[in-house]
């Protein structure tokens, strides 16, 4: 398929599918096959790539080519490796690369060569040659001990700078399989503890390989229905398991499980304001605002963790995307953030997305039920300041986590490009060095 002639929404992007086998790229009339993903299209244009013309997995990251002018939305480019029989493939030619115009003879190339050869710096396994064969041996030989077997390659579900996801077709149904990248690695490991601590609360994991950040798990039901319900379900479910958890976080820490303490959080957040690149995205006078405001904010952070309430284990991404719920299961997944925290900044993220999901509606009904075991566990914690004060810790506490993750992925990559900067712009709203507007 391609777009001659197609309308390209505004918020849509046209994506360029470079299939390369021996080589050779597959062609359609002289041009790549494209397709049209937008904003609100059901999953993931990586997905959609990978099976627009036959099985190929990402060769490299998913390219931006010039914009032809400012209004409109970078195309995109995906360098595929076929995995398919070439034979197989048809409806258009294989051409020598060299053949493609640019700028897409370049890109492809490039992305091969990195593919094959030497790879930029911090760029994740699953853009290197050979990496789907060893997921797929390691797969193999735990579905034969388990009586089961694989009934076809891997298929891409999504992968990006920092996780590959991936379906993987069993015997005995659809098995998920994930890999996160190096800043991420330890949540095969954390996600193994919790799944004897919490096995109905968190995927149900088949096998671990903690070495690699490898992890095999059974499907969730209802990971993508967003079921009613489920953040009135979720608050007092997640509330007690934090509770328990007090009883085992030194084997958290012993899987890798960072902390993210008051002391861990501020220092962090302060290198942040001193020398991370976004600060370069703000404003003169936002950046005089930010930092003017930085005593502010790190003493009403410091009052927040002096509530009366202690660290526990935190999901440190808990919004609706997260959890899987068909009304009566319910399962928190994507533990990439996974750490030792506040218990609270998990309630008012939950509550801070709630509110963005339903166009702003009432969340006291939700955050009084995720407080409710706090109080009656900690009665002498002053739990309504925490909580008033939990938004902007939160925005404290996110904006070391988008910090870290962009310091640690391939430069260039985009993924998270203007968070950091717009967090700090947040906090500094929040205690009013700057205008809501801004």
């Amino acid at each position: 398929m391609t777009t001659e002639d197609q309308q390209v929404p505004a918020r849509a992007r046209t994506h360029h599918v470079a299939l390369v086998h021996d080589g050779a790229v597959w062609s359609a009339d002289g041009a790549l096959p494209t397709f049209v993903h937008a904003d609100e299209d059901d999953g993931d244009p990586t997905r959609t790539a990978t099976r627009h013309v036959a099985d190929g997995v990402h060769a490299a990251p998913p390219v931006r080519l010039p914009k032809p002018d400012e209004d409109v939305r970078a195309d995109i480019l995906h360098v595929l490796a076929l995995r398919d029989d070439p034979d197989r493939v048809t409806g258009g030619t294989w051409l020598p690369i060299g053949d493609l115009p640019e700028p897409f003879g370049a890109k492809v190339g490039t992305a091969l060569a990195q593919h094959t050869g030497t790879a930029p710096r911090q760029r994740p396994d699953w853009f290197r040659a050979g990496w789907y064969d060893r997921v797929e041996a390691w797969i193999d030989d735990l579905l034969t001990v388990r009586g089961r077997r694989r009934t076809g390659p891997v298929r891409t579900h999504r992968v990006w700078s920092i996780s590959a996801v991936l379906e993987v077709p069993t015997s005995d149904g659809v098995l998920w399989f994930k890999a996160c990248c190096d800043h991420f690695r330890a949540e095969a490991a954390i996600l193994h503890r919790l799944s004897e601590r919490l096995p109905d609360l968190v995927p149900i994991v088949v096998a671990a390989d903690e070495a690699e950040g490898w992890l095999l798990m059974e499907p969730l039901a209802g990971a993508s229905d967003r079921a009613a319900g489920a953040p009135q379900a979720l608050a007092p479910v997640w509330a007690a398991a934090q509770l328990a958890s007090l009883d085992w976080l030194d084997a958290l820490r012993a899987s890798g499980c960072p902390d993210r303490g008051l002391e861990p959080t501020l220092a962090a957040w302060r290198r942040v304001l001193a020398d991370d690149p976004e600060m370069a995205l703000l404003a003169d006078d936002e950046r005089v605002a930010v930092l003017g405001a930085a005593d502010e904010v790190e003493a009403q952070v410091r009052e927040f963790w002096a509530t009366g309430l202690p660290d526990t284990l935190a999901h440190g991404d808990l919004h609706l995307g997260n959890v899987a719920y068909d009304g009566q299961a319910l399962r928190l997944f994507d533990w990439t953030d996974a750490c030792i925290s506040h218990p609270f900044l998990d309630g008012s993220h939950l509550a801070y997305f709630v509110a963005s999901d339903t166009a702003g509606e009432d969340t006291d009904q939700l955050v009084g039920a995720f407080a409710e075991p706090w109080r009656e566990a900690y009665p002498d914690a002053d739990v309504d300041r925490a909580l008033a004060l939990a938004p902007l810790a939160d925005l404290v506490f996110q904006t070391v986590t988008f910090a870290g993750i962009a310091a640690a992925t391939e430069e260039g990559a985009g993924d998270f490009t203007g968070v950091v900067a717009q967090l700090v712009r947040s906090s500094a709203r929040r205690v009013g060095a700057l205008p809501a507007d801004t």
